[in-house]
């Protein structure tokens, strides 16, 4: 089968990169990544949103420690911005 996929510039790069460093053509390494991705598994429509991310939760650190502490004074604040600025 013959498949037509549009990249965008990054991931063009990706592929051409990664295929070039495993010394495989960019084929099989779409057959390749597509076979990881099913192994992975199913998600079912049992499966959560949070189940699917859960992974990922936390995993960011944003370097500021009183990010719940300050949310409501931030968010006022760039609502203040954007009314001077007039696009509120």
């Amino acid at each position: 089968m013959t498949l037509s996929v549009r990249l965008d510039d990054d991931t063009k790069r990706l592929l051409l990169r990664l295929a070039r460093v495993r010394r495989i053509s960019q084929s099989e390494l779409v057959r390749r990544a597509i076979h990881a991705l099913a192994k992975e598994g199913f998600p079912d429509e049992e499966t959560t949103l949070y189940d699917r991310i859960k992974h990922v939760i936390g995993k960011v650190h944003s370097g500021r420690s009183d990010l719940s502490q300050q949310t409501g004074e931030d968010f006022r604040q760039i609502l203040l911005e954007k009314k001077r600025a007039g696009r509120l």
